[in-house]
């Protein structure tokens, strides 16, 4: 079955090792399950090797000025913002650059990530459930876990994240997590970011005819640049040309590095409400 997986593959042009391809598997000759459930496994990891050939495809068009899904990002965003929970999310990371500056991304940005506060999710998951034609549930983390962890929704096809937080003396907490689809389970995590606060790193930005809260540019220069990966380099050069430079330094001097409170994986296909709130 493996072996039939990997010729497919190599139709794309992925190619594996013969090591990391024997480790494999006798990785999943030794592991727990039925002959069923290991095939699933095999096609979880067959899937997400065609979708990151098929997203690094893409990202080379975007670099060449060749595709752009930003249009599609930038409507969902403004169904949200048109919505009553414009007021209670706030958009973090890599949108950010690009809906300050009104620029083309050169990369492919295929999801739209939010927060809000813990206080706030039960209204919006009051609206949302209340409103299903637009807002599609795809994950709830209260499904899972007594700790609430936020949403997975689709709107308009587009994946669309609210990841929760809370305010603490020493900084932010959020609480977030994702999906794994090679083991079919969700790892969630709640990390404190400390020395950092909303009223700080939050402003209203007002995008094409309407507002929304961003994550302010320079926090999110911070944490691209620990991050270093290809696209924030990218967003980074983004980033410079509207970060206030006194306001980065003093987030850098204010945030310490962050810390994980809490780690927890669940099964998709186990729903249940056992690990104690935090």
């Amino acid at each position: 079955y493996i072996t039939i997986k990997l010729k497919k593959l190599a139709e794309f042009s992925i190619y594996y090792p013969e090591d990391k391809i024997k480790q494999a598997y006798i990785s999943l000759l030794n592991s727990p399950g039925s002959l069923e459930e290991k095939k699933q496994r095999v096609d979880n990891i067959f899937d997400n090797a065609l979708e990151k050939e098929k997203e690094r495809k893409l990202n080379e068009q975007a670099k060449n000025g060749e595709y752009s899904n930003f249009d599609k990002i930038k409507h969902v965003i403004s169904v949200i913002a048109h919505s009553p929970l414009a007021p209670f999310v706030t958009i973090y990371g890599g949108n950010v650059p690009y809906l300050i500056t009104g620029k083309t991304p050169k990369r492919v940005i295929g999801d739209v990530d939010m927060g809000a506060t813990i206080e706030d999710m039960q209204m919006i998951r009051e609206f949302i459930t209340q409103n299903p034609e637009i807002f599609k549930v795809v994950i709830d983390s209260k499904d899972y876990s007594e700790n609430d962890y936020g949403l997975e929704l689709e709107v308009n096809g587009i994946p669309v994240t609210i990841f929760t937080h809370e305010y603490t003396p020493k900084g932010r907490i959020v609480r977030n997590f994702k999906i794994n689809p090679i083991t079919d389970s969700i790892d969630a995590k709640a990390i404190l970011f400390y020395g950092i606060y909303d009223e700080e790193t939050t402003i209203e930005q007002t995008i094409d005819n309407y507002k929304m809260r961003l994550e302010c540019p320079e926090y999110v220069y911070i944490q691209k640049s620990v991050a270093q990966r290809e696209k924030d380099l990218m967003d980074i050069e983004i980033l410079k040309e509207i970060i206030d430079e006194r306001k980065l330094q003093y987030l850098k001097s204010k945030s310490g590095m962050p810390g994980v409170l809490v780690s927890e994986t669940f099964a998709l296909k186990e729903k249940k409400n056992s690990p104690k709130a935090l």
